[in-house]
């Protein structure tokens, strides 16, 4: 009689469990379709830079849809990844009824190619601005490179009031470089860092008029550089060497 009365108070007490879950969802259910847990706010933590505020909004009330448990952050996240500008996003839920943004934005040092933007990161991606930058072009798997070899360009020749202007990468990796007083700079393939420190230590001993005439400086040769002059043809330097090591001319 006991095992009944335990079976039948079991029995009773998971029906009821199921009734209150029952009436519990039903009322969720009603609140639900009636907007009670529709999503009252979505803000954006981050400042922006370069992301169009009116166009993130837009994509928020158009794409973003859902209450405050049916929205997927996931799915979110995904649709405003694909806004341009947007490197990554991160969506939270904040209760009651809000959503919490925040966008990191891809912070660009010049143009890649004719449509593309080059981030600090090595990254090309789509996006437009109007920003006084350099150029760069190449092979899109020598973006993190072009990078680095900028960074040093850049370091280098900013005490000899040089400004890179435009980089470019050949498909088989030599480097050559434009400044902005339209200074052509040939490195080639190797000894990046080792060229542009011997690059810096001429320039150096040129005087303003002959820094003025340069149209160009090829680096590509071990004893030798050759010299371009506006108006003129190329014509070579010797650049210091060992005894123990033979000087050429590159015409």
């Amino acid at each position: 009689m006991l095992n009944d009365t335990a079976l039948i108070n079991r029995i009773a007490l998971w029906m009821a469990i199921a009734s209150t879950m029952a009436i519990a969802w039903s009322a969720f259910s009603w609140a639900n379709a009636r907007g009670v847990f529709a999503l009252r706010q979505v803000v954006v933590t981050t400042p922006l830079t370069e992301l169009d505020p009116g166009l993130l909004e837009s994509a928020i009330r158009s794409d973003l849809r859902g209450t405050f448990f049916t929205m997927s952050p996931y799915r979110a996240r995904n649709t405003l990844k694909k806004l341009p500008w947007v490197r990554d996003v991160v969506v939270e839920r904040r209760w009651p009824m809000a959503l919490d943004v925040r966008v990191q934005e891809y912070r660009a040092i010049g143009y890649w190619g004719e449509n593309d933007l080059l981030s600090d990161n090595g990254e090309i991606f789509r996006a437009t601005s109007r920003a006084p930058m350099p150029r760069f072009d190449g092979p899109a798997s020598s973006a993190s490179e072009v990078v680095a070899r900028y960074r040093e360009a850049k370091l280098a020749l900013a005490p000899l009031g040089l400004e890179v202007k435009s980089m470019n990468v050949s498909s088989r990796g030599a480097i050559a470089l434009l400044t902005k007083n339209e200074l052509a700079i040939d490195f080639g393939r190797d000894q990046f860092a080792q060229r542009l420190n011997r690059f810096t230590s001429l320039y150096a001993s040129w005087s303003a008029e002959q820094r003025a005439a340069l149209s160009r400086v090829d680096l590509r040769y071990k004893s030798a550089i050759a010299v371009g002059r506006n108006s003129a043809p190329l014509t070579a330097q010797l650049t210091p060497t060992h005894s123990s090591e033979k000087q050429g001319i590159a015409l």
